[in-house]
């Protein structure tokens, strides 16, 4: 399997430029990034995928090294005769960090703003819970988690063993000679999580942009703050009403397009 690209364009226009750091769901749910381009006539949309930059031999890449890989790219992809053009970093859940510090970086050279939809600060125990489900949903045991204090590269390497041990496992319980297809795929998928995850709580604690980059915050957590700021440093906006609150949907891709047109 290969690494799948850092950084793409999804649709072309002379309007803002709008990064979308989110991430293909477990499910056929469509992406946030998706869903802004498609609402996003005009625009300039481009798709950050942290996971697909672990997808392959990679097995991990810190949150700094996403970051400026991200910036470089976007340098790259958008006409050099349009410095003024204004940048809108999106980042859904846990991608708010990562968003975060790409933002910094283009502050640098043009107008920035960033955009967090629901986000979330994964630590500790969040991969560690993650680690434990995925491993139950491909029906092995609940194995403890490799130090996540070594380096992050075994570690990540630790927790595919273990899961494909299991696999193997589950297999011969089940008189087979390998673990089926389908599950093979779920565990390069559950890994390229792990990996974000373990990133993102290696990364704390948060790094705060400087003041050149605006920050707007879609969240109905009461009296939200991004770690290390204070509330005068961010916009909050009521997320629109869905099932869950890290729901994607057109509703809230209308929203992130609003607060991009200023609305």
């Amino acid at each position: 399997m290969g690494t799948r690209p850092l950084c793409s364009r999804l649709s072309s226009g002379d309007g803002a430029a709008i990064l979308v750091a989110d991430f293909q769901p477990l499910t056929a749910a469509p992406r946030l990034s998706k869903l802004v381009s498609d609402a996003a006539a005009g625009h300039s949309v481009h798709q950050v995928d942290p996971r697909g930059a672990v997808s392959g031999d990679r097995l991990y890449a810190a949150v700094p090294e996403l970051a400026d890989e991200t910036a470089a790219l976007f340098r790259a992809a958008e006409p050099a005769a349009a410095p003024d053009r204004r940048v809108f970093v999106v980042g859904h859940c846990s991608a708010a960090a990562l968003s975060l510090q790409i933002a910094d970086r283009l502050a640098g050279d043009r107008e920035v703003t960033a955009i967090l939809v629901q986000p979330t600060w994964p630590g500790t125990a969040h991969v560690t819970e993650r680690f434990a489900e995925f491993q139950g949903k491909l029906g092995v045991a609940d194995l403890p988690l490799p130090d996540l204090d070594g380096d992050p590269w075994s570690c990540i390497a630790g927790m595919e063993q273990l899961m494909n041990e299991g696999l193997a496992g589950l297999a011969k319980r089940l008189g087979l000679s390998k673990a089926p297809l389908a599950f093979s795929e779920l565990l390069v998928s559950y890994r390229t999580w792990l990996a974000f995850l373990l990133a993102c709580r290696n990364d704390q604690p948060v790094k705060v942009p400087s003041e050149a980059v605006a920050i707007s915050v879609l969240t109905d957590e009461p009296g939200f703050v991004v770690p290390g700021t204070g509330p005068q440093r961010c916009r909050i906006t009521p997320p629109p009403p869905a099932e869950r609150p890290d729901a994607v949907t057109p509703e809230v891709a209308r929203v992130v397009l609003d607060l991009v047109e200023g609305r």
